[in-house]
C-alpha cells in the first residue's frame, strides 16, 4: 500500500492509502517539504494513519484509523475533508505534551492573537481574512500551549471554510485561491485555503500570547461592537473548549490562569465584516 508523510512541527504523521488521488489532492494545501511522498522507517511518527478501502462497496467506502481506534468513514469525493477531520481528532485525541484549546490563532510583529468560538461564529473565515492581510497563521483550529514556557506552538494546516465563509473570502479577497470545495457533508460544503508563504517558513517558531478574542457574527447585531471580557469568565470558556484540560489537572487551570491574566480579553460582535476588520486590527496594533 502506498505510503506518504506528513511533517507539520510539532507533528509528524505517516499515512497508508490506496486513494490513487489523495497524495496529488494535498499537494494543492500543503508546502512540498512538509508533503513528503514517502515515510522513513527510521522516523518517529506520532501518528500511523491507515486510510483506505474496507469494503467493496460504492458508499463511504474509505475509514480514517489510526492504530486500533475508527475515526469515521468517507466516500471518495469527501476524501480531504474527512483526512483534515481525522487529523484535528488525533491531535485533540491523542496529544498530551500541550495544553490544547479549539480556538485559531494567528500572529503579527511578535503577539500572538487567539480567537476561541463554536462553529457558526465566524471564527474561520476572521482567520482566512487575517492571515490574506498578512498576519501568520498558527492554526485554525488548535491553540497549543506548551506548559514549560506558556509560549503557542503554531500547528499550521489549511484553513477550513464553510458554506457562506467561502463565498466572503472571495468577495474580500477577489482571485484567491479556494481548494477542494466539496459539498454535502455533514457540515455542509466545504472547502480549503492554504496558508500563506510565510506561516509555512516560520511553522517552527513559537509565538507569545497577547490577546483572546470572542468572534460572534450575528447579523442582527449592530454593524460592530466590542466588549472587553471579564478575566474569570475568559478562563471557565477556555477550560470548557479544552480538549485535554482535565488531564493536566491543576497545571492546566495553572497555565490557562496565567494565560488570561498576560493578555486582553474582548468579545467581539459583527456582521459587517469590513467594518470589523478595520476595528480589530485598529484595536491589536
Amino acid at each position: 500500500m502506498p505510503l506518504f508523510s506528513l511533517h507539520t512541527p510539532p507533528f509528524t504523521v505517516r499515512v497508508a492509502t490506496d486513494s490513487s488521488t489523495l497524495f496529488d489532492d494535498l499537494t494543492a494545501l500543503y508546502a512540498s517539504d512538509v508533503l513528503r511522498q514517502s515515510s522513513c522507517p527510521q522516523h518517529i511518527y506520532d501518528f500511523h494513519i491507515d486510510y483506505s478501502r474496507r469494503f467493496s462497496g460504492k458508499s463511504r467506502p474509505y475509514h480514517f484509523r489510526t492504530g486500533s481506534e475508527h475515526f469515521r468513514m468517507a466516500d471518495a469525493h469527501q476524501l480531504i475533508p474527512t483526512f483534515e477531520w481525522g487529523l484535528n481528532w488525533c491531535v485533540s485525541a491523542y496529544q498530551q505534551q500541550y495544553l490544547a484549546i479549539h480556538a485559531a490563532v494567528l500572529e503579527k510583529d511578535g503577539k500572538a492573537l487567539i480567537m476561541p468560538a463554536p462553529p457558526g461564529s465566524g471564527k474561520s473565515t476572521l482567520c482566512a481574512l487575517l492571515m490574506l492581510r498578512g498576519w501568520r497563521l498558527l492554526s485554525d483550529e488548535m491553540c497549543l500551549i506548551d506548559p514549560t514556557t506558556g509560549l503557542l506552538q503554531p500547528y499550521v494546516r489549511p484553513v477550513s471554510l464553510k458554506n457562506a465563509s467561502i463565498a466572503v473570502i472571495q468577495q474580500h479577497q477577489p482571485g484567491i485561491a479556494v481548494f477542494h470545495r466539496t459539498p454535502d457533508t455533514e457540515k455542509g460544503t466545504v472547502a480549503y485555503l492554504r496558508p500563506t508563504d510565510i506561516s509555512w517558513q516560520q511553522a517552527n517558531l513559537t509565538a507569545k500570547p497577547a490577546w483572546i478574542v470572542f468572534p460572534a457574527f450575528q447579523p442582527t447585531a449592530e454593524p460592530v461592537a466590542v466588549f472587553t471580557m471579564p478575566k474569570a469568565d475568559t478562563l471557565l470558556y477556555l477550560a470548557q473548549n479544552s480538549f485535554n484540560y482535565a488531564v493536566f489537572g491543576a497545571e492546566g487551570f495553572k497555565l490557562l490562569s496565567q494565560l488570561v491574566e498576560n493578555t486582553d480579553s474582548y468579545r467581539l460582535e459583527y456582521h459587517n465584516t469590513e467594518q470589523m476588520l478595520a476595528l480589530l486590527e485598529q484595536l491589536l496594533c
